[in-house]
């Protein structure tokens, strides 16, 4: 862990201390057991708890995924210290791997409950759009959020994601219960013209 690289270094609104850094295989553990804890709450979630089965190989092998793809980053916030780590978030950004196609990617974010209200996410979505600005070949950042989770989507408004397409009644859960997918986009370069008249339109 010692060698990892740290993105910022900041204090949440409790007080408690934290880091943005690059996963590394040994998180392996703490990141099945993250992917655990999001998906007790089905109300955010596309993938429910049954069906989530990843192993420490599995789960190693999907961090080694990011650092051998271009453009693509897996980052955790860390509320512990290098020799005993303490994850409470996880963001990630996968790009596209065709050539017409790679200048643009999608991102995963999920922020545990306990680290909840504290700035954690906009701390990491801010930081991995800084690394996307960066990234020369990357553009466009997209993302998906339930129609219903208005303050992720107020979130996402704020850093400057605007809303460009809605799938109406995307998801079904086991009650019955239908939920919409929002498709939201960031142009972390220039915006293209057709995007803002697209905006533009009633």
């Amino acid at each position: 862990m010692r060698g990892t690289r740290v993105y910022r270094a900041l204090q949440a609104r409790d007080g408690r201390r934290f880091a943005i850094r690059e996963a590394e295989p040994d998180d392996a553990p703490q990141l099945i057991t993250h992917a655990q804890l999001m998906l007790v709450e089905p109300q955010w979630n596309v993938t429910e708890l049954g069906e989530f089965h990843s192993t420490i190989d599995q789960e190693e092998s999907w961090i080694f995924s990011f650092q051998e793809r271009p453009h693509s980053i897996l980052l955790v916030a860390d509320f512990g210290r290098p020799e005993q780590p303490r994850i409470g978030g996880v963001i990630s950004f996968l790009s596209q791997p065709r050539v017409r196609t790679r200048h643009r990617g999608r991102l995963g974010i999920g922020v545990q409950r306990p680290y909840r209200g504290l700035g954690v996410g906009e701390a990491m979505l801010s930081t991995l759009l800084a690394w996307a600005t960066a990234e020369p070949e990357l553009e466009r950042v997209e993302l998906s959020v339930f129609g219903h989770n208005a303050r992720a989507i107020n979130l996402y408004h704020k850093l400057g994601f605007v809303e460009e397409a809605r799938l109406v009644r995307a998801y079904k859960l086991s009650d019955g219960t239908y939920y919409d997918d929002v498709m939201m986009v960031k142009w972390v370069k220039s915006e293209p013209a057709s995007a803002l008249e697209y905006r533009r339109e009633p």
